[in-house]
């Protein structure tokens, strides 16, 4: 959504220091419609906010589904400059989850909130346009609910752990307004 709108907007502008982006490998998780919209102050530094969400449920020969609600705020240093080559990243989040039939055939719903952080490249296409990459480590804390099957309801296990995840897997296309 966020990119469809972008590719309507084509006015110039003078100063390109405010941004918005799409991942696009978010929309092959089950459809997850996601954006994010930044600024960058400073030649060397942008900060954002960044949301997801996913409602759906696929119902093939089992129920797959990896909804979420959640968001980020993050900042991002630039070892060039904002907007090209290199870059740092680190963010704080929170979301909702409720995910089964992807890895096993259990059901986990619950909170989590955490703190990532990574790096990636952000290619320019043009003076307007960017396809960034990036990969980060998130670490942090979620309470869940653990269930036998995505349908059935029984309670398996309810807890609260620490954990260290991999995040901020982007393949994210950026217009720069």
């Amino acid at each position: 959504m966020v990119a469809l709108g972008a590719l309507l907007y084509s006015t110039p502008a003078d100063a390109q220091n405010i941004y918005v982006s799409t991942n696009l490998l978010d929309y092959l998780n089950i459809g997850t419609i996601n954006g994010e919209f930044g600024l960058s102050p400073w030649p060397n530094w942008s900060f954002y906010a960044r949301a997801r969400y996913n409602p759906f449920t696929l119902k093939l020969d089992k129920q797959v589904q990896n909804r979420v609600a959640g968001g980020a705020l993050g900042a991002k240093y630039w070892f060039w400059y904002w907007g090209s080559g290199w870059f740092a990243d680190a963010h704080l989040g929170y979301s909702v989850y409720n995910t089964a039939g992807i890895w096993n055939k259990y059901a986990y719903e619950g909170e989590a909130v955490g703190i990532s952080a990574g790096g990636g490249y952000s290619l320019m296409l043009n003076e307007r346009w960017n396809l960034d990459f990036a990969l980060g480590v998130q670490g942090g804390y979620t309470s869940y609910t653990k269930y036998a099957c995505p349908k059935c309801g029984k309670v398996t296990d309810k807890g609260k752990k620490i954990y260290v995840a991999p995040s901020n897997i982007l393949v994210q296309l950026t217009l720069m307004l």
